[in-house]
């Protein structure tokens, strides 16, 4: 895998470490529009490095900006901006990611609230590559979480189906991921988020391939400005 994908994996879990050491304060990031975000990461493969994010928020949008930095000093940027009309229950996504050698990936999508409450999202990402694929699923609210299913179309034609279900408890979350190829062989990835006594998160992703076989990674999120 390319350097600078590694680093836009890496600026998706700092993401999700935001979330995670957040919540706990729901109240009192309500009221703030601007929060930021520094720190170290490191993993159970040696991989180490820095971050830095800043996340706007204003009534129906949010807006994050992030950078990450390898051990090798190779930096990964990504923005993102999310948009929600209550009144009429439609949103937008639009996401880019740039490599440290000027190569992009970007997300663009639209969602629509339906009336028994769950949400459909369409949308396209285009890889590094240059190669982009569809995307459509519709997710559902939990007590704790969410639940989705979907299919991921590429650009000749095949269709792959997803699924994924999302936890959130005590100061631990949980995503498991699951595609099922064309030809029906399935690959499932399970991320567990917990925020550490410290205020670091430890992550841990399990990957089960499709011929049956595991790999693990571990990694520690260290974010050092509140």
């Amino acid at each position: 895998m390319p350097n600078y994908s590694r680093l836009s994996l890496t600026l998706a879990a700092l993401g999700a470490a935001f979330v995670l050491s957040a919540s706990p304060a729901f109240a009192a990031e309500k009221k703030s529009k601007v929060k930021e975000r520094e720190g170290t990461y490191s993993n159970s493969n040696g991989k180490s490095g820095t971050f830095e994010g800043t996340t706007s928020r204003k009534k129906g949008k949010k807006t994050r900006e992030g950078s990450a930095t390898n051990q090798d000093g190779e930096t990964a940027t990504r923005k993102s901006e999310r948009t929600w009309d209550k009144e009429t229950g439609t949103g937008a996504h639009t996401r880019t990611t740039t490599g440290p050698e000027g190569k992009t990936a970007t997300v663009n999508s639209t969602a629509q609230k339906n009336e028994d409450g769950t949400v459909s999202t369409t949308g396209t990402r285009t890889g590094f590559n240059g190669k982009s694929q569809t995307y459509e699923n519709t997710a559902t609210k939990t007590e704790n979480g969410r639940t989705s299913t979907g299919t991921v179309t590429n650009a000749q034609g095949k269709t792959a189906t997803t699924s994924s279900a999302v936890t959130h408890e005590n100061g631990a979350s949980t995503k498991t991921q699951t595609v099922t190829g064309p030809e029906g062989k399935t690959t499932e990835r399970v991320v567990a988020s917990k925020k550490n006594e410290d205020g670091s998160v430890t992550r841990t992703i399990s990957v089960t391939h499709p011929d049956g076989t595991t790999s693990t990674r571990t990694e520690t999120i260290a974010v050092t400005k509140p």
